[in-house]
């Protein structure tokens, strides 16, 4: 009989911290369109789509949290993009309460993609 060392692929599923930290950007991102129209907003396509990746990391939480890989994919990349796309505040001028903003949701994605990325090494 020939015994085989093959390792066992665990499902990696988000955990709390990073759960609460993805669920803040989520609704932080869903917020944002509360400042559709106001003097310094950004475009409206750059609002809304912010918006819709702020819904899908929150629509996708329950199931990264319960293993589903697709979804903790999806609750990981939207933060990414989400902070990818408030960088350009820090050079066009926006006002300071959108710049106080988008470094909060960097901190935060990088944050969150830390303890994710920790809590996949332990799993390892």
């Amino acid at each position: 009989m020939t015994v085989t060392h093959e390792p066992i692929a665990r499902p990696v599923s988000l955990r709390n911290a990073a759960a609460a930290i993805f669920a803040v950007l989520g609704l932080i991102d869903v917020a944002l369109t509360g400042i559709i129209g106001s003097p310094g907003a950004p475009p409206l396509i750059v609002t809304l789509g912010v918006a819709a990746l702020g819904l899908i990391t929150v629509l996708a939480l329950l199931p990264a949290w319960r293993g589903r890989r697709g979804a903790l994919i999806a609750v990981v990349v939207t933060p990414i993009i989400s902070a990818v796309l408030v960088v350009p505040a820090f050079f066009l001028n926006a006002p300071v309460w959108a710049m106080i903003v988008g470094g909060f949701v960097i901190a935060g994605t990088i944050t969150a993609l830390v303890l994710v990325h920790e809590q996949g090494r332990r799993l390892a």
